[in-house]
């Protein structure tokens, strides 16, 4: 089924679920159906966006090949040639190690093992030296595809501004806060007057990110049949996606990145324990006008699924579920960007955060590598592998583009109206 026939299903399993709810009371039947049926909506948006996902993913890997090729001054025909033997390569030596290479593959081979080792002595993240069996750097369109498979795991990344940087070294990032900026009429030959821009600075740092040890059994090693680079692939993208989306949402920015939800400000407070339709105009209308442009709202499946309840002043669903590809479910006329990191809509919490999710940055660079642990798991008839690149984010602006709404102490039920 396509995902605009799973769009127009989910739309009508959601609107099934609102009729139940349309009563003043919900039989505990009813309660359970309509939790049932928002689960299942739920299930459906995730089976959407993974096929949304791999129909982009072969114009991401096009456009990046693309863009190497114009770096290197080559035709794309001739970058993609390459890169089939970086890959053939890589694939030799996930399955044999450097002594099953030999010639022209195993030069290659050496130097990417070589590359791997100067960029992460470049910036001193690995020490002064590094082990002569040590990571393999992944050809481009490895990581390309590695990172198609963070963001299917973690869609907070899509949102974020991508930096990509050579070396894992500080990246100063000026802050500015210019809201209150304004112009002022001035008389015929009356010098303007001035005003300085207070620029700050703020250090955007990366951090080592490595993988516990992925173990593959020799037999199926052996199996030409079995896509070993993707199976690590997949295994290395659920790793790394599932810890950066914590420390990307509430990181503390102690020795890992300052989460989005950490940096952003602290919004209203709910009136009452329930999300109400004057608390989110509240925190709409709580970020300045400058920054609401590109806006939208972030939260976990467990607060969506109460917005499904959640009407206007005059009836209408404040939660407007998308029947188009690649457009996302809407809240008070804003996008919504699931992330389950985000905390639920309990007393004292922050579960909903409101803004233009561009001004975090996301910040990754080019080296990703592998560690094929040769001899460690012999004795169990297996092979180990393992990932280390480098990560970091944080917001790096004066002003307050993102605010957070925070719930009040007592215990929520439900959302209500306005």
């Amino acid at each position: 089924m396509k995902s605009k026939e799973l769009r127009a299903k989910r739309a009508k399993l959601i609107d099934d679920a609102r009729a139940l709810a349309n009563g003043d009371t919900m039989t505990a039947e009813q309660a359970t159906q309509f939790d049932a049926m928002m689960a299942e909506a739920e299930q459906m948006l995730g089976h959407i966006n993974r096929i949304e996902q791999s129909e982009n993913a072969a114009k991401t890997l096009a456009e990046g090949i693309a863009a190497r090729a114009e770096d290197g001054g080559i035709s794309p025909d001739q970058q993609e040639t390459e890169e089939r033997q970086h890959a053939r390569v890589f694939t030799s030596w996930l399955r044999g190690g450097i002594d099953a290479l030999h010639g022209p593959d195993r030069t290659l081979a050496m130097n990417r093992v070589m590359a791997s080792q100067q960029s992460f002595k470049n910036d001193g993240s690995m020490g002064t030296s590094t082990p002569a069996g040590g990571g393999f750097l992944v050809p481009p369109a490895f990581a390309d595809q590695l990172l198609v498979a963070l963001k299917a795991y973690f869609t907070g990344l899509d949102e974020f501004d991508d930096i990509t940087t050579g070396t894992g070294a500080d990246l100063p990032w000026p802050t500015n806060d210019d809201t209150s900026r304004r112009a002022k009429i001035v008389g015929e030959n009356t010098p303007v007057g001035q005003s300085g821009m207070n620029f700050g600075n703020s250090i955007l740092k990366v951090f080592l990110y490595a993988t516990d040890a992925i173990l593959v059994p020799w037999t199926l090693m052996q199996d030409s049949f079995i896509d070993l680079d993707s199976y690590i692939r997949t295994c290395l993208g659920t790793a790394f996606g599932r810890t950066l989306a914590d420390h990307l949402t509430t990181g503390t920015g102690d020795g890992m990145p300052l989460g989005v939800l950490t940096a952003a400000a602290a919004g209203p407070t709910s009136k009452a324990a329930d999300i109400s339709y004057d608390d989110l105009q509240e925190l709409i209308y709580s970020v300045d006008r400058a920054y609401r442009p590109g806006a939208k709202f972030m939260c976990n499946d467990e607060t969506t699924k109460q917005f499904a309840l959640l009407k206007d002043t005059i009836g209408r669903p404040l939660w407007v579920p998308s029947l188009t590809s690649g457009v996302p479910d809407t809240l008070c006329g804003y996008p919504v960007v699931p992330n389950d990191s985000m905390p639920d809509p309990t007393a004292g919490a922050t579960p909903l955060l409101f803004g233009n999710l561009k001004n975090y940055k996301f910040r990754t660079t080019k080296a990703v590598s592998i560690v094929r642990l040769n001899e460690r798991y012999a004795d169990a008839l297996q092979t180990g592998y393992f990932g280390y690149a480098r990560f970091g984010g944080g917001l790096p602006t004066a002003g307050q583009p993102l605010k957070k709404l925070v719930m009040s102490a007592a215990t929520p039920a439900k959302p209500t109206g306005g």
